[in-house]
Parts: C-alpha cells; sequence; structure tokens
C-alpha cells in the first residue's frame, strides 16, 4: 500500500470484519451440530426416558438424564421445576421465559369447555412429568432454528471476545512492527550522523518501502547528502585558506628579517616575530585538525604504546624545556599494551593532550603519565597540576576552538583551543575514546583505546 493512513485504517478494519465473519461461522458450525442431533434425537422416546428416571430416582435421577445428554441436544432441552427454574441453573433463553410466564399468567388460560365433548382432548401447551413427591417438571424442547444466535448470545460472548482479542493483537502487531521497525533504523542513523558518519543512509534499509515512510527515508538520505557535502565543502575551504595564509606568513617573516638587518633589534620586531610564530602553529593546527576531520589515508599497522608515549614525552621535554620550562614529566607503565591503529595520527593525539598539559601547569609543575590496561582497554592518563577547570567545561574542552576560563595558576591565557580537538579526533580515528575529569591538582584526561589480542 502506498499510504501509511490507509494501511492503519485497513487493519483496524479487517480486525472488526474477520472477528465478525469468525464469530458467524463458529455460529454457523454449532446451529449445523444442533440441526443434526435434533435430527437424531426423538422426542417421545426421550420423554419416556426421561420419565423413567424421573420415577426411579426422583429429581436427581432426572437431573443425571439430563447431564447425560449430548452438549449440542442438551442445549436445546430444559427442564423446569415449580419454580419455573432449569435442573441444571442455566440462565433461560428469552423463549422459553417468554413461554413460562404467559404459561403460568391466568390470562392466558382458556377456560374449560361449558360442556364435553368425547371425541374432543384439549392440548397440553408443554409435556409435563409429575414426580414421586408430586412435584411437577416442564419440559421446553427448543428447535434448532435461531441456535447460532441463542449460542451467541448465552456461550459465545466468552468465546468472540476472545478470538476478537487474539486477532486484533496479531494484527496490531504486525502493525506496530511495520512502524516501529523503519523509526528504529531512523534513530540508528541519527545517533550515527551525530557521531560523525556523515555517510550514513537508509534508503537501503527502508526507502523501498511505497508509503509515507519511504518517502521520509529519501527525505532523511537527501538532508544526510546536503550536510556531508556543506561538510565536505567547509573542510575544503578551511584547508584551501590555512595554504593560502601560508604564503603571506612566510612572506612576512623574511620582511620582518630583512627589517631586522636594516634597523636592529627593537622590542616591536620580537612583539611581531611572537605573533607571527603563534600565526604560524594555529595555521599548523587548522590544517592537521582538518586532515584528520577528512580523514587519513595513513596504513593501519602495531603500535607499542610504551615506546610511543616515552618518544612524545622526549619531544615535549625539549620543546618546553627550550623555553625555559623545567618540563618535569613522569611516566609510569605496568603493562605492555599494543594496540593497531594509525601511529601518525595517534601520536597526534597523545602529544596534544601532553602539550596541553605542560602548557596549563604551573611554574616548575609536573605532569604525571601513566599506562595501564583495563580489561580489554589500554587507558593513557595524563594529569597537570593546573587547577582543573570547571565541572560544566569538562565535556566542552574537546569542541574545536573552544577555551576554558583561565584556572588558577594559568594565567597566560594560550592556546589556540584546537590542541584537545585534534587529540580526540586522532583517539576516535584509533577506535578509542577521550574523557576529562578534575584530579586533586589538576585535570586528568584519560585516553582508552582497544588493546590487541595477543
Amino acid at each position: 500500500m502506498r499510504s501509511l493512513l490507509i494501511r492503519i485504517f485497513v487493519s483496524f478494519w479487517s480486525i472488526i470484519v474477520i472477528t465478525i465473519i469468525a464469530a458467524a461461522g463458529l455460529g454457523y458450525a454449532y446451529a449445523e451440530r444442533a440441526r443434526a442431533a435434533m435430527q437424531n434425537f426423538e422426542i417421545s422416546d426421550a420423554m419416556l426416558d426421561a420419565s423413567a428416571a424421573l420415577q426411579e430416582d426422583g429429581r436427581d435421577g432426572l437431573t443425571e438424564w439430563l447431564r447425560s445428554l449430548p452438549s449440542v441436544t442438551a442445549s436445546l432441552v430444559y427442564v423446569l421445576d415449580d419454580r419455573g427454574q432449569d435442573l441444571l441453573d442455566r440462565r433461560l433463553p428469552r423463549p422459553v421465559e417468554i413461554a413460562m410466564k404467559r404459561f403460568r399468567d391466568p390470562r392466558f388460560r382458556r377456560p374449560p369447555p361449558a360442556r364435553e365433548f368425547r371425541n374432543l382432548r384439549p392440548a397440553r401447551p408443554f409435556t409435563q412429568l409429575i414426580g414421586p413427591d408430586d412435584h411437577v417438571y416442564t419440559f421446553f424442547v427448543l428447535p434448532p432454528q435461531g441456535t447460532a444466535g441463542r449460542w451467541l448470545a448465552e456461550r459465545g460472548g466468552t468465546s468472540i471476545a476472545i478470538l476478537a482479542l487474539l486477532i486484533s493483537a496479531g494484527i496490531s502487531y504486525l502493525l506496530a512492527r511495520a512502524i516501529s521497525q523503519p523509526i528504529r533504523r531512523f534513530r540508528e542513523s541519527a545517533v550515527a550522523i551525530a557521531d560523525g558518519n556523515l555517510d550514513t543512509r537508509v534508503t537501503d534499509r527502508v526507502g523501498k518501502r511505497r508509503d509515507e515512510i519511504g518517502l521520509l527515508a529519501q527525505d532523511f538520505d537527501r538532508m544526510a547528502n546536503e550536510l556531508q557535502h556543506a561538510w565536505l565543502r567547509q573542510t575544503e575551504l578551511t584547508r584551501n585558506v590555512s595554504h593560502e595564509l601560508r604564503s603571506p606568513l612566510a612572506r612576512l617573516q623574511v620582511a620582518l628579517e630583512l627589517a631586522r638587518r636594516k634597523k636592529g633589534d627593537l622590542a616591536e620586531f620580537d612583539k611581531i616575530d611572537a605573533e607571527t610564530a603563534r600565526l604560524d602553529d594555529l595555521i599548523g593546527q587548522i590544517l592537521e585538525y582538518s586532515r584528520l576531520d577528512a580523514d587519513t589515508h595513513e596504513e593501519r599497522s602495531m603500535i607499542d604504546l610504551d615506546e610511543l608515549i616515552r618518544s612524545v614525552m622526549e619531544d615535549v621535554r625539549f620543546e618546553y624545556g627550550s623555553i625555559g620550562n623545567e618540563a618535569g614529566i613522569a611516566f609510569e607503565s605496568d603493562c605492555n599494551a599494543e594496540v593497531h591503529g594509525y601511529p601518525n595520527a595517534l601520536r597526534s593525539g597523545v602529544e596534544n593532550v601532553m602539550r596541553n598539559a605542560m602548557q596549563h601547569s604551573r611554574t616548575a609543575g609536573k605532569v604525571d603519565v601513566r599506562l595501564h590496561a583495563d580489561d580489554s582497554q589500554a587507558v593513557i592518563s595524563i594529569v597537570d597540576q593546573g587547577g582543573g577547570v570547571a565541572e560544566d567545561e569538562l565535556a566542552r574542552i574537546f569542541e574545536p576552538f573552544y577555551r576554558s576560563a583561565k584556572a588558577p595558576g594559568n594565567e597566560s591565557g594560550t592556546g589556540s583551543g584546537l590542541g584537545l580537538a585534534i587529540a580526540a579526533r586522532a583517539i576516535a580515528m584509533n577506535g578509542g575514546s577521550v574523557k576529562a575529569h578534575n584530579d586533586a591538582d589538576g585535570l586528568c584526561v584519560e585516553i582508552r583505546l582497544p588493546l590487541t589480542a595477543r
């Protein structure tokens, strides 16, 4: 069906129709059984058997005889006592109630004839038996016509309710499944896109439907295509602008060096040189983030984390030692961990976290780096002594260009806000995760990577 509205309408309409047809079929089958049973039921013989049972065992015998009848036949035979109650305590059908009312009402009784005729024997409206205790028992034998209606009214109510419940439950389940499955697909795709997998599509699994959900799947994929193209254009623009800025920046540095040769060292030249270096570093980080965000063409290989961390530590010590920082970094490892991933990207991620820790540590502060295994994951903890950040900023410090409020001991306000974003992207490329929490003296950044099975 092309329309989900029509599908829902037809489903609920089918429940009603199928229930009616099934109830009518059951009633008709029961009526046919009753008709066949009555054809084989001789009323005169039955009355003789009932009379014998009553004469022998009284009311109990007549009751047992009534119970011994076949179920279909017994549903058409009613025996009432003097009080008008059925011996089996059954609810009386409407025709029996009307007949008993007319039979007991004096207004409907015919007066005895003024004179008796020898050739006239008055007919009794119903067969009656007299018990040993002089109690009168009246017999009612209903015709098979209308059996289906009586069965539906008296015994079929519960069966019809159960049948309708089962049919509606089955059709409702199929309808709910037809609606919930594509919604679950949409949710999975939306979560994947939110996690950065912009090539996720739902048309292959949902788009073949020819209803409103299929049209929604096509619109969803069209939206995902536009998002992916916009992201690619933005990434390409960022990369191109960064490349274009490198050329005038290089010319600016050459011009600055020529000006120094002509005018000598001036404080203004030192300021220009520092800002130029900072701009060059920022452009380099933008290019690195764009490269990681556009995925890498690097080959995956085995990475020894102990060796990688020690190599990064040497580079960071050299960098911060050369600018007058003691570069106190302590490393502890209690495992020999290896991961399978992109070596350069992972190195960049660990290096940016370590450089961020050095940058925000207090003067003469120490950065503690620990490597240990936790189940099937390698955990790298990098703890600084910079006083930490506000709790509501812990999740945002990994966003591009986000800079937290100045922490105690870090009044410089330096940093581009890209270092931790680059680290988060690089670690995610290697199948890992990164999060931060405040430690006793500063910020602890925890990197988790899947270990390679040995």
